[in-house]
């Protein structure tokens, strides 16, 4: 199972416990069940906000792992075109690289 299925799993096992210490809703009155129904509005609020976090992180690591890949991969071919004798003009044109950065590469 994924880390999303786990949190999904943690969080309606966590209500499942909330609402098991509950008394019977049939058996509140207007205001407790008002209250009530208020408190699990609140608690899916808040654990739908943590869920968007969650995804929001996933997205942002997501997208970190591919720029550092595809600036490894472009590292990679740099060198391929330095051993090849390209000028570093052609080598920063191609691979979007700074002069900085094939220097570097160069020492």
């Amino acid at each position: 199972m994924d880390i999303q299925g786990h949190i999904i799993d943690h969080w309606v096992e966590k209500m499942l416990d909330h609402l098991a210490k509950l008394p019977d809703v049939r058996f509140l009155s207007s205001e407790e069940r008002e209250k009530y129904d208020e408190s699990i509005k609140a608690a899916d609020d808040y654990y739908g906000v943590l869920m968007s976090y969650y995804m929001n992180g996933i997205d942002e690591g997501v997208a970190k792992g591919e720029a550092r890949g595809s600036h490894h991969k472009s590292l990679e071919i740099a060198k391929k075109m330095m051993a090849k004798g390209m000028d570093e003009n052609t080598i920063m044109e191609i691979t979007g690289l700074t002069q900085e950065e094939i220097r570097k590469l160069i020492s």
